[in-house]
Order: structure tokens, then C-alpha cells, then sequence
């Protein structure tokens, strides 16, 4: 178990829960961990909370999955000041290319309390999805698929003794390219779209593309990621998006 609280994730995290996108997190120095990670589920309210009240103020949880209770913080980059944080907006031209990811397990310690098991065996999938095409208020494409990989493993790049889990995805290195990263292209005049990036833990299976990028490939209006994950049993840990868009 981890004993000691790391400023520097509370402060990213406390960054991104205020929408700022003037700092960026320190990248953390690799080092060797072992597996079987645990980390108590509980996780700190207040952190908690804001990413739910965020979620449900911008209908993350009514259009694009159910409600769940987050295990981390999902901290997407596309360089410079350009951060995911939780719904600010980002230009088309700045989002075009793929981002940095990295997923960081934030608890309190509490050897007590059941908790959250990584082991070398465990893969991951990371999503990109538009929930707005072409508008908010027209789903006939809804929702668009703008990328997935699968098979990612986590691997702990946080400092020894720190009391959280940091993994950094190399999108370029990591897992398996299901889907090639299309950047947002919202129809001028059509509004903000929400552009959400979700990360699955995989049940042992490895996903499968689907068979378009409209409506995941399904053909009906306003389906997507959740009838996707549902085929594969993907458990979602992690969340995070921003808006873009083309007001022509």
C-alpha cells in the first residue's frame, strides 16, 4: 500500500476540476513497480463529486453512458496549454492530432477498505466519441466514432512512495489501433459538440472495430459507445471531454 500523499496529483487534479488549462502536469519519472496494484476504492469526495457534477450538468451520463462512479482522473492532452478538462472548449485546428493520455488513481489510504486490483494481466481499451453529429439536436450519425484502441496495459510511472497509481498511454507504442484518430470536424453552424474520451477495463476479451464510424457502425440514430462496450462486457473507470467547434 502507498503511505504518503502526493501533491503534485492533487494539484492536477484540482486544476482540471477547475477548468484551467494554464499548467501542466509534471511528467513523472519511470520507474520500475510491481504489479498486483491496490488502491481503496473510496475516492475523495469532493474530487469525486465535481467530475460527477460535471458530467451530469453537460448529459454525459443521459447520452452517451449510464452513470458510474469514476476510479481515476482521464487527463488528455493535445499540447501546450490545449487540456481536456472536463467540458472547456477547444478549437477544431488544435485537436487534430492524436493526444497524451495518462490515467492516475487518486486514494486515500485506508488499508481497511476493498480495493481497486491492477495486475500485469489487465488490459484496457481508451475511446474518443461525438455525441452531436452532426448537432445536439440531430443525432442521425450520432454517435461518431473518432477512435479506439484496445489491449493498452497500465503501468505505474508514479514516484515510489506516492499513494497513487500515474500510467502514461502511449498511444503510438501501447495497445492495439482499433480505430485510426480522427480529429473533431463539427458542421459549420451545427453548435458545440462534446467530444468524450472514456477508458474501459476489458473483460478478457479483446474488442472488436465496429463496422462504421457513424452510429459506431449500427445504423440508428444516437447509438454508440454503450451498445459497443456492452458486446465486449467493458467496465468503464475513467471519463474526461472537452467542446469544439466550426461556427463556419
Amino acid at each position: 500500500m502507498f503511505h504518503k500523499r502526493s501533491a503534485v496529483s492533487l494539484l492536477s487534479v484540482r486544476n482540471t476540476l477547475r477548468l484551467r488549462t494554464t499548467t501542466t502536469r509534471p511528467v513523472l519519472a519511470l520507474r520500475q513497480t510491481p504489479y498486483n496494484i491496490t488502491m481503496p476504492l473510496r475516492p475523495l469526495l469532493t474530487i469525486s463529486n465535481s467530475i460527477l457534477e460535471s458530467l451530469k450538468k453537460e448529459e454525459i451520463f443521459e447520452d452517451v453512458l449510464p452513470q458510474f462512479t469514476p476510479k481515476g482522473l482521464l487527463q488528455v492532452s493535445y499540447g501546450g496549454n490545449n487540456e481536456v478538462a472536463l467540458g472547456n472548449t477547444l478549437s477544431v485546428a488544435e485537436t487534430q492530432s492524436k493526444p497524451k493520455v495518462q490515467f492516475v488513481l487518486d486514494a486515500p489510504t485506508n488499508s481497511s477498505e476493498e480495493g481497486v486490483n491492477i495486475t500485469e494481466q489487465d488490459r484496457f481499451t481508451l475511446v474518443l466519441t461525438d455525441p452531436d453529429a452532426p448537432s445536439r439536436t440531430d443525432k442521425k450519425w450520432s454517435e461518431y466514432a473518432h477512435f479506439i484502441a484496445s489491449d493498452i496495459s497500465l503501468k505505474n510511472t508514479a514516484d515510489a512512495g506516492a499513494d497513487f497509481l500515474a500510467a502514461e498511454i502511449d498511444l503510438g507504442a501501447q495497445g492495439k489501433e482499433l480505430l485510426e484518430y480522427v480529429g473533431p470536424a463539427p458542421p459549420a453552424g451545427t453548435g458545440k459538440h462534446r467530444y468524450v474520451f472514456l477508458l474501459y477495463k476489458q473483460a478478457g476479451v479483446s474488442p472488436q472495430a465496429p463496422k462504421d464510424r457513424p452510429n459506431w457502425g449500427y445504423g440508428s440514430p444516437a447509438t454508440g459507445v454503450l451498445k459497443w462496450s456492452e458486446e465486449y462486457s467493458l467496465e468503464p473507470w475513467a471519463v474526461n471531454f472537452f467542446y469544439a467547434e466550426n461556427k463556419g
